[in-house]
């Protein structure tokens, strides 16, 4: 099979799952058997020069630039001429194929003639995929069904589908898709729709699987939505309504759906929370009526609220086999910095070839939007159930101080062989001095777990007066999610993290040094971000309100956008946020107390002054906002300092010290 297929992959934008997918391909692609050809549809100049020069180190890729945004389905069909393999694959941006995804495609292909497209199973929760079960990764889940359905095909209808293999010589007579839609999955249905009732087959290929996160398109999100819908319908409605109905009446993957059967348990809490923020969301925009609705379907959604548990057909394959199994431990499953960090690592280790997961006490409904995982979260009601119904690891890590004890227990009970405790900050100090018992007890927690894992030499320094020893590995952050972005700089704009109910966020000094700033320069716009009811604080100036900003996206556009960020922390144990502001173009001034001072240096990438001091916090601000040829050195520095802190350098020496664990 050689380059027996093109690989076709439109992208705009959205860089770091670009990375991601491109990575994986290449990774578990057989060489020589395929072509790429990238399809930039007008992304941003950084995400161009970036595939640009990841296509000039792979000589298997080549890149076309669309000179306007046209849209998934017109980019797919343009790059259709570029190459001549007997197969075609259409894959969009956010999917992660696994080890052997293309050889198996074709080898379902060649099984009939009359089989004009393949599809794999994949994550996204819709009728043609199959959701990773608790504790599973994209990865454990493509050897499982390799080893229970290789072979098995199952006939349907294409929709919503992030990948899939087409045979040249049938889309050359009925052409692909057409240009009429503007949305993938009415596009992707006509064109299945044409081919079957052309006498062709579309079939997924139940032996292999790969991630995609998939997001659901609505009238409600996207206009477009209904102007396709009525398209499709007219054309296809009572034709796609038949072949829909035998689909789910006939139900081809319930086989494998039975097999991977969950037990599961009511759980309110991310109802009651999801339900929670959408109501105080319309209450602080006084939308009354909205809230009273929100309220009453949240609480009719409660009776259903159900909670997965981990699969036991798929706990007894796993124990099969011999991947280094590590389990991180998160007392809550939130969008948060930490849980971030953890978040990445765990993506990485699974990419890298652990079989990692997360198991956690609560999750947050809005992480599943918020970031990718590429395994499926195990939740548990309470200390005890984890403890009884933790799977069987290699290694556990503890991510706080109330995860210790539970990590340490594990080892005892002979759920796992070891244990490490991974720590992103000096957890006393989440105390208030005068709350002694509660600051020993934490300290405490430290002797308990052998291996410590810090991401600063402060932190590690902190620990080391206690006498424990600690391996540092530094913190790292997607960059390909924090970079400059393509946002107009047409005023000064300051930004700064403001969160009244954090201890240690200072900010009370952040809010007088930013007075200070707007009274001596009015035309500066004022914007914070961190707290959903800043409005209601005592804040003597006017300011753009972000709130709580839960895409990252949207956080790196705001840094781009800033001419100068500040972070007023009492300390921090690393200060993520000074960092990512570096890496996307901001100025920052920061307080030089914790672990800042693992990559900020004074006057060298940023201005550091010292907590508490208001005054010193508004005059730094003043002079990088007036001295621009110093503010401009400062950002070079910052974005050359950014650089270094990559997420995958971090995971890959955390592989290797879990590996030197596991020996």
């Amino acid at each position: 099979m050689t380059n027996a297929v093109d690989i076709i992959i439109p992208f705009h934008n959205g860089l770091n799952t670009v990375i991601d997918c491109l990575d994986a391909i290449v990774k578990s692609t057989r060489s020589g058997s395929y072509r790429l050809f990238l399809i930039d549809d007008n992304s941003d100049q950084h995400t161009h020069n970036y595939i640009q020069k990841w296509a000039e180190d792979n000589n298997q890729a080549s890149v076309f630039t669309n000179a306007r945004h046209l849209g998934y389905l017109k980019s797919a069909n343009s790059g259709i001429g570029s190459g001549a393999a007997p197969y075609i694959v259409l894959m969009q941006s956010d999917v992660v194929v696994t080890q052997g995804w293309l050889d198996r495609m074709v080898a379902c292909a060649e099984t009939d003639n009359a089989i004009a497209l393949v599809m794999p199973l994949v994550s996204a929760d819709h009728w043609n995929g199959l959701p990773l079960p608790p504790g599973v990764s994209v990865v454990c889940m493509d050897e499982y069904v390799q080893t229970r359905f290789f072979g098995k095909t199952v006939d349907t209808v294409p929709q919503k589908v992030g990948c899939m293999l087409i045979r040249r010589s049938v889309v050359e007579k009925t052409g692909l898709f057409d240009s009429i839609y503007d949305l993938e999955p009415f596009g992707q249905s006509d064109l299945g729709m044409r081919l079957i009732t052309g006498g062709f087959r579309t079939v997924l290929s139940c032996d292999t699987y790969v991630y995609q996160k998939g997001q659901i398109q609505s009238a409600e999100q996207n206009p477009r939505f209904t102007r396709d819908q009525a398209i499709f319908n007219s054309r296809w409605g009572s034709v796609f309504h038949r072949e829909y109905q035998q689909f789910l009446k006939t139900d081809p993957l319930k086989p494998i759906r039975d097999e991977l059967d969950c037990q599961t348990r009511w759980d309110p809490m991310p109802v009651i929370w999801q339900t929670g923020r959408t109501v105080l969301t319309h209450v602080r925009e006084k939308k009354w009526l909205d809230a009273a609705c929100q309220g009453f379907l949240g609480a009719m959604k409660l009776a259903c609220a159900k909670r997965r548990l981990p699969s036991l057909a798929f706990e007894s394959h796993t124990g099969k086999r011999r991947r280094l199994r590590v389990t991180y431990i998160l007392h809550n499953l939130v969008v948060a910095g930490g849980v971030l960090s953890v978040i990445q690592i765990v993506n990485e280790l699974i990419l890298l070839g652990i079989d990692a997961k997360i198991v956690a006490l609560f999750q947050d409904p809005a992480v599943v939007d918020w970031t990718r995982l590429y395994a499926e979260p195990i939740v548990f009601k309470n200390p005890q159930e984890l403890l009884d119904r933790f799977p069987l690891s290699d290694i556990v890590v503890a991510t706080l101080w109330t995860t210790a004890s539970l990590a340490d227990q594990l080892v005892r009970q002979g759920k796992a062989a070891q244990s490490a405790y991974f720590l992103q900050d000096y957890e006393p100090w989440f105390f208030p001095e005068c709350d002694r018992v509660s600051r020993r007890r934490v300290r405490q927690t430290y002797a308990r777990i052998p291996h410590r894992i810090v991401k600063s030499r402060w932190l590690a320094g902190m620990l080391a007066k206690e006498g424990h020893y600690t391996h540092q590995i530094r913190l790292g952050m997607d960059l390909g999610v924090f970079y400059p972005r393509d946002v107009n700089r047409n005023h000064p704009v300051v930004l700064a993290m403001a969160r009244p109910k954090t201890p240690y966020r200072g900010f009370i000094q952040t809010i007088g040094a930013l007075a200070t700033v707007k009274m001596r320069m009015p035309d500066v716009e004022i914007v914070l971000f961190g707290d959903r009811f800043l409005k209601r604080q005592a804040i003597p100036f006017e300011f753009r309100d972000e709130g709580v900003v839960t895409s990252q996206d949207r956080m790196a556009e705001l840094y781009s956008e800033a001419t100068v960020f500040l972070d007023g922390s009492d300390f921090q144990g690393f200060g993520r946020c000074g960092l990512e502001a570096m890496a996307c173009g901001a100025a920052c001034v920061l307080t030089g107390a914790g672990g800042v001072t693992e990559y900020a240096v004074h006057d060298h990438n940023s201005l550091i002054v010292p907590p508490k001091h208001p005054d010193l916090f508004s005059e730094a601000i003043l002079i990088l906002l007036k001295d621009k040829p110093l503010r401009n050195r400062l950002i070079d520095e910052g974005l050359q300092t950014a650089g270094n802190f990559c997420h995958k350098r971090e995971a890959r020496e955390t592989y290797e010290f879990l590996g030197r664990l596991h020996e």
